[in-house]
C-alpha cells in the first residue's frame, strides 16, 4: 500500500473515531504530527504482509469514465496525464497529472503535483477526494465524467 493510501486510510479512521467516540479531538489537519504518525503506523500494521488492508479487500466496482466520446473502465489504480495510464492530449495537462485509486471499496481522485491542478466539480482539489456517479474531473481543458463507480 502506498504512503498516500496509508495517509487517506489513517485520516478516515481517525475522523471516524473522532466522530463516534471523542468529539473533543481536533480534526485531522489540526492533530499533532505525532498523533497523525501513530494513526499512519496503525494503518500500516493493519495492512500486514500482503500490503492490503481488510477494507481494501472489499470487492469494489470498476471506475467508468467518459471523456469526450470515449469511455474508459478501470479496475485498478490509474494515472492520468500526457504520459499516464490514461493518456490525454491536453497542453495544460502535466505528464503525470492525477491518479485514480480505490480504497475501502470507494474510488478516489488526487492531483499528483501537476502544474495546473486537478478540478472536481469546479473546485480545485488539494487532497484525495472520493468519487461518485456524475462527478466531473477537469484536467486542463479535458473533462471526464464518472459514469459509474
Amino acid at each position: 500500500m502506498s504512503s498516500s493510501h496509508i495517509e487517506v486510510v489513517a485520516q478516515a479512521a481517525y475522523e471516524a473515531h473522532r466522530s463516534t467516540h471523542d468529539r473533543t479531538l481536533p480534526a485531522w489537519e489540526h492533530a499533532t504530527e505525532r498523533d497523525r504518525q501513530a494513526w499512519r503506523d496503525a494503518m500500516s500494521a493493519v495492512a500486514g504482509e500482503n500490503q492490503k488492508t481488510r477494507s481494501d479487500a472489499v470487492p469494489h466496482r470498476s471506475l467508468h469514465l467518459k471523456a469526450g466520446d470515449q469511455r474508459h473502465v478501470f479496475d485498478t489504480e490509474t494515472t492520468v496525464g500526457r504520459e499516464g495510464t490514461l493518456v490525454i492530449s491536453d497542453e495544460f495537462a502535466s505528464a503525470n497529472h492525477a491518479r485514480f485509486w480505490v480504497a475501502r471499496g470507494r474510488w478516489y481522485v488526487e492531483d499528483v503535483g501537476s502544474t495546473n491542478g486537478t478540478w472536481l466539480n469546479g473546485r480545485r482539489i488539494h487532497s484525495a477526494q472520493p468519487l461518485k456517479k456524475g462527478d466531473k474531473i477537469s484536467i486542463g481543458h479535458t473533462v471526464m465524467i464518472v459514469t459509474s463507480t
